[in-house]
């Protein structure tokens, strides 16, 4: 980057770097003609640098019969029009050009073919007090060619300095002023020629001077200097010519016209951003509150009761009465419907989602999404939305499968306590079994009249009377504490996988709702930080 000072080298490489990026984030969140604007802002600056900043484009703008012809003619020092070149038609912009450096490729870059070399020492003599000025004499803004006005537009756009001409009777013309609005915030890069001021004594057009000064700093066009001038008797030549040698000598305008391009730029995006209000983070208790409403809405409930159930079922069979638990085998597994009991792999088959569950699904996301986008300016509630609304569908099938994936964990192993209450149950139905025998053999032996055997007894109880009774009423008694324990058992498993449910719901939550909020959050937070710096405000 040819001709960059030391402390231009810094900010405007930084200003249009921040407007690239911004404007890749603003890309379908922002007003589509902004962004184009910033785009072209950025596209601008890069092929401008590429020409350097040795050379500085000054175009004379102004209404028809300003004079800008005779201001050019003035800063060459004759009629152009007697040197050979063509005047071109009021549709093309003429450009000369001071100083041996080559300006073609500039004014290739321009368009501009019609071109006038005030170079040599037969035009200038050893004074290249204006070397590096490129002065372009542009149609009129007013005319009524729709082709002359394009071709004043574009060559406005592309200039590093505009030097409005006017004279004492149109210097407040609507039109005029009309651009400069557009152009608020460009005061550095812009003059203003009062021309014609021969009309007129010196205080009335200092007069005019000061009110023009007015008209300019409520347009937003403050610090451009205004100049009285007039082409026909050569007053304010002199310091319109000192103006212009300031000009390329401080080799500026370039880096400030690209400068006050990319703050308008970045305001236009920032106006569009809106102001810093709303929340830049999802809060934890938006998130608790959004995950316990998904969870309520979703079929949890009726698995953790599957799972207490089928903990309290295999329970019965492993510590219940041997010779009633075999019933609980003709029973189906609490969650067998779902295809979540032991031995059943595959895809759970939870049931499918009432229209009243779809819907507080959906409350509870539009809930959420309206906690986090309160106070924010449009457009960000509409994208804070979007972002944060996952497919229903997809929803609610990642929360189902959380869900059996944590029954399935949640069933756990088989608790050392069944299978201690599991042979205290063998033994005593080995006892019951004994006992029913023996008193069935005393029976039959009595029948056959045989002579009675000696039955043993214990404190006066017969043993095999002991046995029966003893292992049935044991059995029973045992059977029926194991219950009670089971039932807490199955109330702690089922709080468990719940618990674990609630958590893996919550990591889907992150994922399909939380995260994308705040990376849109934290996109908005970038997006200002670095339209501001485009603005050379950090």
């Amino acid at each position: 980057m040819i001709g960059f000072g030391a402390r231009s080298a810094v900010g405007l490489p930084r200003q249009v770097e921040a407007l690239g990026q911004a404007v890749a984030i603003a890309d379908g969140r922002l007003d589509d003609e902004q962004v184009a604007f910033g785009r072209h802002v950025v596209d601008k600056a890069d092929q401008r640098l590429r020409h350097g900043t040795t050379r500085t484009l000054v175009a004379l703008l102004g209404a028809t019969g300003s004079g800008k012809s005779s201001i050019a003619n003035a800063m060459v020092g004759h009629d152009i029009a007697t040197t050979g070149v063509r005047r071109p038609t009021t549709s093309s912009t003429l450009a000369c050009s001071w100083g041996e450096d080559d300006a073609q490729p500039l004014l290739d870059w321009m368009e501009i073919k019609n071109r006038h070399h005030v170079g040599g020492s037969s035009e200038t003599g050893p004074d290249r007090s204006l070397d590096g000025l490129v002065l372009l004499d542009v149609p009129d803004h007013d005319s009524v060619a729709e082709a002359h006005r394009e071709e004043m537009e574009r060559i406005a756009e592309h200039a590093d300095m505009l030097l409005w001409v006017t004279d004492i009777e149109k210097y407040a013309d609507k039109a005029m002023h009309d651009y400069l609005r557009e152009l608020a915030g460009h005061g550095a890069v812009m003059a203003l020629v009062l021309n014609k001021s021969d009309q007129l004594d010196r205080a009335s057009v200092e007069r005019c001077r000061v009110d023009l000064k007015r008209l300019l700093d409520e347009a937003g066009v403050e610090g451009a200097p205004v100049l009285s001038m007039s082409a026909l008797n050569g007053h304010g030549v002199d310091s319109l010519r000192a103006l212009l040698i300031d000009t390329v000598k401080g080799q500026r305008m370039v880096i400030d016209r690209l400068s006050a391009d990319t703050t308008m730029a970045a305001r236009s995006l920032l106006d569009e951003l809106g102001p810093a209000q709303g929340a830049t983070s999802v809060p934890g208790k938006v998130t608790k509150a959004l995950t316990g409403d998904l969870v309520d809405a979703s079929g949890l409930q009726l698995v953790s009761d599957a799972v207490a159930a089928g903990y309290r079922r295999d329970a019965v069979k492993r510590t219940g009465w041997p010779f009633t638990r075999w019933v609980r085998r003709l029973r189906p597994h609490p969650l067998g419907r779902f295809h979540l009991d032991r031995g059943t792999g595959g895809r759970a088959s939870l049931p499918e989602p009432s229209g009243v569950q779809l819907a507080r699904s959906a409350n509870a996301v539009r809930q959420a999404n309206a906690a986090i986008t309160v106070g924010m300016p449009p457009p960000w509630p509409e994208l804070i939305n979007k972002a944060g609304t996952p497919d229903p569908a997809k929803l609610n099938d990642r929360i189902d499968t959380v869900i059996a994936d944590s029954a399935r964990v949640g069933q756990g192993g088989e608790p050392a306590w069944w299978r201690a209450v599991n042979v205290m149950q063998l033994i005593l139905a080995l006892a019951t079994l004994s006992g029913a025998i023996w008193l069935g053999l005393l029976a039959f032996a009595a029948y056959l009249q045989i002579p009675e055997l000696p039955t043993p007894e214990y404190r006066g109880i017969p043993i095999p009377t002991g046995l029966l009774v003893g292992g049935i009423v044991i059995g029973l008694v045992l059977s029926f504490l194991a219950s009670r324990v089971a039932a807490v058992g199955a109330a702690r498993r089922s709080r468990a996988v719940r618990q674990r449910a609630e958590k893996s719901v919550q990591a889907v939550v992150d994922e399909l709702i939380v995260d994308p909020i705040e990376a849109e959050l934290a996109k908005r937070q970038e997006l200002r930080k670095l339209l501001l710096t485009a603005q050379g405000r950090r």
